[in-house]
């Protein structure tokens, strides 16, 4: 499996989103920029997130864990938002639902399984509440790199 770039440069602090769509253009564009994914990307994140939602609701810090097809995606790699205010984002296991997210993983793969393995991490990330509150509490992109790395290594 390639390995999965995760650097300083891929953690955003966002204070100044109002909606989910705002947070995966600054995300996504962060990757294109970057070289890691090719310019179909935003679009993708876009249409698949519409088609299927990634908030996750775990009643404490919520996320979303945005990704989409491997064809949009030059090198693999993972983008991290922190919202200072937290957006309204649809619920993965209820659509019709939204839930208040503060942090973002967006996944950028090239392999088609790898997101499984990513995902597990990520997910357990998320349930580490005590974790969640210093990355959320955090307004340095390089301390929240440094609080987020060893979870996805």
């Amino acid at each position: 499996m390639a390995e999965i770039a995760f650097t300083p440069d891929l953690v955003v602090v966002i204070d100044n989103a109002t909606t989910y769509q705002e947070v995966e253009s600054i995300l996504a564009e962060r990757l294109v920029q970057l070289g890691y994914a090719k310019d179909t990307y935003p679009q993708a994140i876009a249409e698949r997130e519409t088609n299927y939602p990634t908030g996750l609701d775990v009643e404490g810090i919520n996320a979303a864990m945005p990704h989409c097809d491997i064809a949009n995606v030059n090198n693999p790699a993972i983008c991290v938002g922190v919202l200072k205010n937290p957006v309204a984002w649809r619920k993965m296991d209820d659509p019709d639902a939204t839930c208040q997210v503060s942090l973002v993983t967006m996944l950028a793969l090239t392999e088609a399984h790898a997101h499984i393995d990513m995902l597990t991490k990520v997910v357990a990330l998320i349930q580490n509440q005590d974790l969640m509150k210093q990355i959320v509490g955090s307004e340095n992109a390089d301390e929240i790199y440094k609080l987020i790395a060893g979870s996805l290594s």
